[in-house]
């Protein structure tokens, strides 16, 4: 690629400053199109219900109304699917939580133990444990498992409202519908509109980038996540698949993206500054490598995914070990206190930890939980105060809900801010006194901070050193995979196998920069054979992407060969 850095060159990335961390925009993508249309998700089914005066359903509506954040950015061709499958999973996470609370309280209401919660917790434990893994595993964009999770544990509550398990499922589910149904309705407008405001966007964050007297770590990571989306939208879009332009017609967005990709690196370089930095900061998986201009190759099934994962040390399994933890300890501690909503801490704890954050981006994601609740428990308090009812009520959820879609990938403590009311008002805790639920709310988002911060500095610490061995070689093995396919079908197929070994390649990046944060001088040892691992294995990607399909002599195996024989001889 021209003007860009060879991956020799690249410097060891630094650690991320954590004041920048804290203020960072994390995107500057226009977001009020898709706000509009949660907000509306919300208000227009829940508007009907309210007039046919199932004024309880409108909150089971609203719940399964955040199904159409979850299309947000993605094609058409393939936002539907997604809304689909994320209203589904609402509306099962619902049904399963009013189940078991309705058999929490029906025990206590009996004369039981305040520790029936106890049941709750494992429920939302194994939630948001799971929901972690799979984000994770399957390296989702946010909000990932967040709102399925919210939703759940909030339904553990509804038996207070006298509201069978099954209607709960139902109303949730046609929030969703209502969701999908708005989420895919501007495609009769502009069918391929995802795609070009994604590459639109990234052009804007990267113009911002160039133009900046003082150019910010959120400037950069604002470009790598818009290149990032602009990639994942082109592939969700079919406009690229493995490697390669298959849609013509749309061939200028590629060229576009490609174009970003060369002054980014550019931009960079001149400023002394290294790309793998800002995916320090990341909450979002990379699937493409920043540093090239290369078209991606497709994503690997998620089958393989969450095989990949399915390890001790791995990233997604170690993040649902320390989600897990955390949970059961906020969770647990805040029933002992008295407390009746142990739902709250353990979403609490699960946002902040839900990425898998290293260190420092884990305490600046505590810090956001914090200063966002309190201030959002203030918005509570004003919502309480004028006893919202009815049409206020609605209209309070539905501006909540367009200011979390604002925010969500842009900053976490502005997200809370209207999360938290968002929360408490699905779980019509406008009725409840005031002052119990400031205090036992307020106290449940300390104790999950405590035992978040617990989790995220002590728990499983050698894991990523762990983790970068194990990708590593799995990286070594695919680069002789992929040469091997050469050498046996005499032409440059394998597709499988080169796909997979783009997303070990992203996958042992990801885990030398993760390294770099928590043991910065192991990840100094193990630069070099970094380096040359993304060397060879670009170099063989790059050579098959040249041969697409086409023979390959002897004499052109032979060479590329050489380079992947000193990589596999390396200790």
């Amino acid at each position: 690629m021209k003007g860009a850095p060879s991956p020799m060159s690249e410097a060891l990335p630094t650690r991320p400053n954590a004041w920048q961390l804290l203020v960072a925009f994390n995107s500057s993508a226009p977001r009020w199109p898709g706000a509009l249309r949660a907000a509306l998700a919300i208000f227009l089914p829940g508007a009907i219900a309210l007039a046919l005066g199932h004024t309880t359903e409108m909150f089971l509506i609203a719940a399964g109304g955040c199904a159409v954040i979850y299309g947000e950015g993605h094609p058409y061709r393939s936002r539907w699917r997604i809304m689909s499958i994320a209203g589904v999973l609402i509306a099962l996470g619902a049904t399963i939580g009013a189940f078991v609370g309705s058999i929490v309280f029906a025990n206590i209401n009996a004369g039981g133990s305040h520790y029936w919660f106890l049941l709750t917790v494992i429920f939302c434990t194994v939630m948001a444990a799971l929901g972690a893994f799979i984000q994770n595993a399957l390296r989702l964009r946010a909000p990932g498992s967040f709102f399925v999770v919210m939703v759940a544990g909030g339904s553990t509550m509804t038996a207070r409202l006298g509201l069978d398990p099954l209607e709960v499922g139902f109303w949730a589910l046609v929030g969703a519908a209502s969701g999908v149904v708005l989420g895919v309705l501007p495609a009769l407008l502009d069918a391929h509109g995802p795609e070009r405001r994604s590459v639109d966007a990234l052009e804007h964050a990267l113009r911002a980038f160039e133009e900046s007297d003082d150019p910010t770590l959120g400037q950069r990571h604002d470009c790598q996540t818009a290149l990032a989306a602009a990639w994942a939208a082109l592939g969700d879009a079919r406009v690229v698949h493995a490697g390669a332009i298959v849609k013509p017609s749309q061939a200028d967005l590629v060229r576009r993206v490609q174009d970003c990709q060369q002054r980014l690196v550019r931009r960079s370089r001149l400023l002394g500054l290294n790309l793998t930095d800002a995916e320090v900061v990341s909450d979002t998986s990379q699937l493409s490598d920043p540093t090239r201009a290369a078209i991606p190759h497709t994503r690997p099934t998620n089958a393989y995914r969450i095989y990949r994962s399915l390890d001790l040390n791995s990233h997604a399994s170690v993040t649902a070990q320390k989600v897990a933890l955390a949970s059961l300890g906020a969770g647990i501690s805040g029933i002992a206190l008295g407390f009746d909503r142990p739902d709250w801490a353990i979403v609490s704890a699960l946002l902040m930890l839900q990425w898998g954050p290293d260190r420092t981006n884990g305490q600046i994601r505590g810090l956001h939980r914090l200063i966002g609740s309190l201030i959002g428990l203030g918005l509570f308090v004003a919502f309480h105060a004028v006893e919202l009812r009815g049409w206020g009520l609605l209209i309070a959820l539905a501006l909540c809900q367009f200011g979390a879609e604002i925010f969500v990938v842009k900053n976490y403590a502005f997200c809370v801010i209207f999360t938290t009311p968002l929360a408490l008002l699905l779980g019509n805790a406008v009725t409840d006194p005031l002052g119990e639920v400031v205090f036992a709310r307020t106290v449940e988002i300390f104790l999950s901070i405590l035992f978040g911060s617990l989790a995220l500095w002590f728990w499983a610490p050698g894991a990523p050193a762990r983790e970068h061995m194990r990708i590593s070689s799995r990286a070594k093995e695919l680069t002789g995979t992929v040469l091997g396919a050469f050498a046996l079908s005499g032409r440059a197929g394998g597709l499988p196998q080169r796909r997979d070994l783009q997303y070990e390649l992203l996958s042992e990046r990801r885990a030398i920069v993760f390294l770099a944060e928590s043991r910065p001088e192991l990840a100094r040892a193990r630069w070099d054979e970094h380096l040359a691992i993304q060397r060879a294995g670009y170099h063989l990607l790059d050579f098959a992407n040249a041969y697409h399909g086409q023979p390959v002599s002897d004499s052109a195996v032979a060479q590329v060969t050489a380079t992947v024989r000193q990589l596999q001889q390396q200790p």
